[in-house]
């Protein structure tokens, strides 16, 4: 999977300057603000229920923003790897949660919890940045048209009951944080675009290494995984060099 930092190059997406407005921002080891949402079905979910497990805690746009529709189809292989580990999944996103439920949910099908924030009351405890402007983002989906083509109908189709013409909804910039199973921030990331979201190689940081994937596969999502697979290949095919002979025989 590509990193974040190489698809914001390839799309030619220019970072955004954030100021904070909050001078105690939150940071690395700080103690996690708890809050209480619902989801579509309005179940309330407590972020401090979650203590005991760690918790990846991932901050959208709004439900109809093409760019997020993309990411999520991205982030579902992640979500799905994470609930292997034992980790849960909280998305939270800007919208009501009819347009959740319309848009997000089928997408991450049962591997996140996903939860709306429409008033931004937890966005805002958490200090969340905002595009310095309304452009930037049109601008890159204008550019990398044929990439998010795909999301372009449903987003016409829902981005007026959605977002509106609300500026700080379609301002909104993404973040995520990776939460300790007692509530500290082991890592955080702050979007600068749109299209910003922690890469899995931080994420896999954070867990413990005996509760890391060990597939030793070459599309697995760890890097960890996808090097072991170079180095079994390698050593494979230097056993079956040696097998055959320099010479090309077969070595008897």
């Amino acid at each position: 999977m590509a990193s974040v930092s190489f698809l914001n190059r390839k799309m030619g997406v220019r970072n955004s300057k954030r100021k904070s407005k909050n001078n105690a921002e939150l940071k690395i080891g700080d103690k996690v603000p708890d809050f209480e949402l619902c989801d579509i079905d309005g179940k309330k979910f407590k972020l401090s229920s979650f203590r005991g497990r760690q918790v990846f805690l991932s901050f959208f746009r709004y439900a109809a923003c093409p760019v997020c529709q993309y990411s999520l189809d991205r982030m579902k292989q992640q979500s799905e790897m994470l609930t292997r580990l034992g980790i849960v999944t909280i998305t939270i996103v800007n919208s009501n949660p009819e347009y959740i439920g319309r848009l997000i949910s089928p997408k991450l099908d049962n591997y996140s919890i996903i939860l709306s924030d429409k008033k931004g009351s937890v966005y805002s405890t958490f200090d969340l940045g905002k595009d310095s402007s309304l452009t930037t983002t049109p601008a890159m989906i204008a550019k990398n048209m044929k990439t998010f083509k795909p999301y372009m109908k449903a987003s016409a189709m829902n981005m007026i009951g959605d977002a509106g013409f609300n500026t700080a909804i379609l301002k909104q910039l993404p973040a995520d944080f990776m939460i300790s199973e007692d509530g500290v921030i082991m890592d955080l990331l702050r979007a600068e675009t749109g299209l910003d979201h922690m890469s899995f190689a931080r994420i896999e940081a954070c867990v413990p290494d005996n509760k890391r994937c060990r597939c030793y596969t070459k599309d697995c999502l760890s890097p960890r995984c996808r090097k072991e697979y170079d180095e079994i290949r390698k050593d494979a095919t230097a056993l079956l060099y040696v097998g055959s002979g320099s010479d090309g025989s077969d070595g008897s």
